[in-house]
């Protein structure tokens, strides 16, 4: 007579655990970018959660392994610049300390934008661009590209080969470098502005008990690989289990979150607390919850442009 066996249930907690980033856990990589070696002043530091972002080091074992997206932290000190370039794919700047200034470049005309916490930028496929502290204080912001294996970026005006100031500058001219401004007739003012999203300006989304700020996608920056919100999560609000067809990930800005996985029957939680990360692989059911003594704000990356379908219930 045949002998019925119970499948051994998956150990939910290790593989949930190997899903996360934790802060404490990392350090920053001052040798990121080797477009930045021999040169002072493009010096700046990642700190890598989902893949390698725009740096070379894609076999880095501490960072998860990326899908539609990376994610990683740059920290920018006062005075350093990043040169104008290039990529294949999108790549947004979210700052989260200090005052980026960011550039576009229309050959050697420029138009500049300054974003402060929590203000973003979705640089478009191909757009030259550049960013630089100009500030009194360093610059901390989150950096995702649209792709886990990106090529190399192709700098535009790098200081090797272009003079010190026109680097600087983002290969302005002298006296083509403008401010943005959104209520101009020129189309370049426009395409910048609609790829900037101020979060003063953000109008909430209220359901299941949280709010939702589009960052990336309807009502936000036009989509590119992935779209991109913040959640704001009251004390003692919660979601039930859901599950998307592509990877999304949680990654904390403020307060705590607890965050759930289920599977055949099981449920596992870990807590997050501000710049850990959790990637949840498609088709995982997950839910995340606020039981913390402060409310809690994450930001949510899925990894599709197609609008959102998941519809949350309060727990």
């Amino acid at each position: 007579m045949a002998i019925a066996v119970q499948a051994k249930p998956l150990d939910l907690t290790s593989e949930m655990r190997t899903f996360i980033g934790r802060h404490t856990d990392k350090s920053f990589d001052w040798d990121a970018f080797p477009g930045s070696r021999g040169f002072p002043e493009l010096e700046r530091a990642q700190m890598r959660y989902i893949g390698a972002g725009g740096s070379p080091k894609a076999d880095d074992p501490n960072t998860l392994k990326p899908g539609q997206f990376t994610l990683s932290l740059v920290h920018q000190p006062v005075g350093k610049y990043a040169a104008c370039h290039s990529h294949e794919v999108v790549e947004h700047f979210l700052v989260l300390e200090g005052v980026l200034t960011v550039g576009w470049a229309w050959g050697d005309e420029v138009i500049e934008a300054c974003l402060g916490p929590k203000d973003m930028v979705l640089n478009q496929v191909s757009r030259p661009h550049g960013f630089r502290n100009d500030g009194i204080e360093p610059v901390l912001m989150s950096i995702s590209v649209g792709s886990g294996m990106p090529k190399p970026p192709v700098y535009i005006c790098h200081p090797r080969d272009s003079d010190a100031l026109a680097a600087r500058r983002f290969g302005a001219g002298p006296g083509k470098t403008r401010a943005l401004d959104p209520d101009s007739d020129d189309p370049r003012q426009r395409e910048f502005a609609r790829h900037i999203v101020r979060y003063a300006g953000r109008r909430p989304v209220w359901e299941a008990g949280f709010a939702r700020l589009v960052y990336i996608g309807e009502g936000g920056a036009p989509p590119g690989q992935y779209r991109m919100d913040m959640i704001h999560l009251p004390k003692g609000a919660a979601v039930r289990g859901y599950a998307r067809l592509v990877e999304d990930a949680y990654f904390v800005l403020e307060g705590c979150i607890t965050v759930g996985w289920e599977e055949s029957g099981h449920t596992v939680e870990e807590r997050l607390g501000p710049k850990d990360v959790i990637l949840t692989p498609a088709s995982r059911v997950h839910y995340f919850r606020n039981d913390g003594v402060a409310d809690a704000e994450f930001m949510l990356l899925a990894g599709t442009a197609r609008a959102e379908d998941v519809r949350f219930q309060a727990a």
